[in-house]
């Protein structure tokens, strides 16, 4: 069975090695990253622990740096690993929304690099409002004109809190969703609850371009969201992810095969929704 990680993170080696060293500008990096405390594993040793527990494929995601400056060091060392190992890592590019022109041509260049979407974009730290139609409008028309998908961050407005959970929940992703129904969306850690909503029969027919990753999900609920989702916005619409390096390969694996009663939907979430909506050839 192909299985495709569709949310991981990978940092360029000066942010990797020497994370205190980072720009005073890029807060929430410092906050979470900044002391060396979490580890941020290298692409071999990411490559390997992929082999232990079979998994085929790792979708890279930058971190959502502030500054255009991080954003492209990051990117252009994701795209230089996916050019490294083909067939093992997929490029996504992060741009920062407030930067305005030179946002939207950093990516492009990574689109037409290779990027295969773009994010993960988080509010927050990047300080842009999902709302601001001027600032999110080109964004999207590049993603577009390019035929990928954007990935949110979106969190759960209840329960604990941890690094990195923001103010986008359901009721602030959904009015992004209306005002652009054509953009095919990854709203990653179960979409801060969406699927839950796409009970409501309007709410579905709007979130018909909308993906969910389980990034994270130990973390979050019970390994029983993956039966649960499936059943209420259908298996083709929820991807894998593990939200790597923050939670080990085998957790999250095990988490998801615990969840999954269907084979056939194992197949789709596990690998088969990613390889079609990334257009991978194998």
């Amino acid at each position: 069975m192909l299985i495709i990680d569709s949310h991981t993170h990978m940092f360029h080696p000066e942010a990797r090695e020497k994370p205190g060293v980072v720009s005073a500008a890029e807060a929430a990096f410092r906050v979470i990253y900044g002391q060396g405390e979490l580890g941020m594993p290298g692409p071999e040793e990411m490559l390997g622990e992929m082999d232990a527990c079979d998994i085929d494929m790792a979708v890279l995601c930058p971190f959502p740096w502030i500054t255009m400056e991080a954003c492209h060091a990051n990117n252009e060392y994701l795209l230089g690993l996916a050019s490294a190992h083909p067939g093992r890592f997929l490029p996504f590019a992060v741009t920062s929304p407030c930067a305005g022109k030179p946002a939207i041509d950093e990516a492009r260049r990574c689109l037409e690099a290779g990027a295969r979407g773009l994010g993960e974009l988080h509010s927050q730290p990047q300080g842009f409002d999902l709302l601001d139609l001027e600032a999110m409008s080109p964004l999207v028309d590049l993603a577009l004109e390019f035929d990928v998908p954007i990935m949110i961050h979106t969190n759960e407005p209840v329960g604990h809190s941890y690094p990195g959970k923001g103010p986008v929940g359901p009721s602030l992703i959904y009015r992004f969703i209306l005002a652009f129904p054509e953009v095919q969306l990854i709203l990653p850690h179960w979409g801060g609850g969406m699927p839950f909503y796409e009970l409501m029969p309007e709410v579905a027919s709007d979130c018909a371009r909308v993906y969910y990753d389980s990034a994270a999900s130990p973390f979050l609920y019970r390994s029983e969201i993956y039966g649960l989702a499936a059943r209420l916005v259908g298996a083709e619409r929820i991807l894998f992810g593990t939200d790597y390096p923050l939670i080990p390969y085998g957790r999250t694996l095990a988490d998801a095969r615990e969840g999954i009663a269907d084979e056939k939907d194992a197949a789709q979430i596990l690998g088969g929704n990613a390889q079609r909506l990334l257009k991978i050839t194998l």
